[in-house]
């Protein structure tokens, strides 16, 4: 495992998905480190491939990382080095040709590990690349930096537009990728703890257990898993996760993203369709589950204790999805959505893993901001009828 600087750690909190090349145990290693979607990162992890890309626009040096996670769309990510550490820790990586690799998932914890080792002319092209160090960019990310990197992700992907850019000299590598070792992290609540590793072959219960461990700060001792409602002389599901506090409530629905039982051969069409069919059966049950909160039906712990909430606020109802993706159409989903909050008069969100922890950590792990951002996330959902909505924190904002 691998904990990153105080730098390192306010830069992924603030981005969703990055590089990094850095110096570890007091500059007597090398690390690389890579946040990605969990998708992703899973797929790396059942052995789909990967490419270290690197480009130089001036004195800007970009660099990035293309997982083919899907075959006609595979997951990149790029950026520009700006740190004299980082342009000293990928000199001496190149120089050196092997470094270990820790992956960080969404809630910027290192899931898994592994060792990269690349050709000797891979590592020869991306220096001549560099060229000098003292002749790299160092400073604050500017107007030009940002030009630079619109330049570096129109080379690699021309159909995607970018205003004035222009193709750069770049170069990439395909590292050879060791065995992987997932880590076991384990988060504790105020009477329980729930540990999570991303090789988890039960993907669904992972994923329930991902969200357990997602808002059982924030939500210390109402937050509760596979809750059930009393109908008639029976109890059924109510919902995956159920959280609340004095001035609102929580209905979540976790839809998981299969990637170690289903492979990562999907192409995009089909991958986003079958996360579509998951989304309309969630919308389904927490429509089925906010009636039952509105009527008043007993909720009950899966302990079987009764679980006393207020229920006068309408409910926020979230289906949490792996992945939202911005291929295909998501008119349908969207118009479902709209009608069901006009018919339920409750809040309902589709968010993925990404989404739901930037709003967390823009609520500084308080209920009351995070039943707010919400509800202006709803209200801008009613504007403009997209599901397709991203919230954007600063570092500074999510300083751990």
């Amino acid at each position: 495992m691998h904990i990153p600087s105080h730098r390192v750690s306010q830069e992924m909190a603030s981005e969703p998905a990055s590089v990094w090349y850095v110096p570890a145990n007091d500059g007597a290693e090398l690390a690389v480190l890579i946040k990605a979607p969990a998708p992703s990162l899973k797929a790396l992890i059942a052995g789909c491939s990967l490419k270290l890309i690197f480009g130089k626009s001036h004195s800007f040096l970009c660099t990035g990382a293309i997982i083919a996670d899907v075959p006609d769309a595979p997951f990149a990510l790029s950026g520009v080095q700006r740190e004299s550490e980082e342009h000293y820790a990928l000199a001496r990586l190149l120089h050196e040709r092997r470094a270990p690799l820790f992956l960080f998932n969404e809630m910027d914890i290192c899931v898994a590990e592994t060792t990269i080792s690349f050709s000797e002319q891979s590592a020869h092209d991306a220096l001549e690349l560099m060229g000098e160090l003292r002749d790299l960019y160092i400073g604050p990310f500017t107007d030009d930096a940002s030009h630079a990197l619109d330049c570096f992700e129109y080379t690699q992907d021309p159909v995607q537009y970018r205003p004035n850019a222009s193709k750069i000299p770049c170069t990439e590598i395909t590292p050879e990728i060791g065995a992987w070792s997932a880590t076991t992290n384990y988060f504790y609540g105020a009477h329980s703890f729930q540990p999570v590793a991303i090789n988890n072959p039960d993907e669904g219960k992972s994923l329930e257990d991902t969200v357990w461990a997602i808002l059982s700060s924030v939500f210390p001792n109402a937050l509760f898993k596979n809750s059930t409602i009393l109908k008639g002389q029976k109890k059924r599901e109510f919902t995956d996760a159920f959280a609340f506090y004095p001035h609102g409530s929580f209905l979540i629905e976790a839809k998981n993203l299969s990637i170690f039982s289903s492979g990562f051969q999907r192409t995009q069409f089909r991958r986003t369709a079958g996360v579509q069919k998951q989304v309309k059966k969630a919308i389904g049950q927490l429509i089925g589950a906010c009636k039952d909160f509105a009527a008043g039906r007993e909720i009950y712990s899966a302990g079987s204790d009764l679980i006393e909430v207020d229920r006068t606020q309408p409910p926020h109802c979230i289906v949490l999805i792996t992945e939202l993706t911005p291929t295909g159409s998501w008119d349908e989903i969207s118009e479902l959505l709209f009608d069901t909050m006009r018919d339920t008069r409750a809040f309902f969100h589709v968010l993925d893993l990404q989404e739901l922890i930037m709003l967390l950590k823009g609520s500084s792990g308080d209920a009351r901001l995070f039943d707010y951002h919400l509800m202006q996330r709803a209200k801008l959902f009613c504007e403009t009828k997209s599901v397709l909505i991203r919230s954007q924190m600063s570092a500074k904002d999510c300083d751990p």
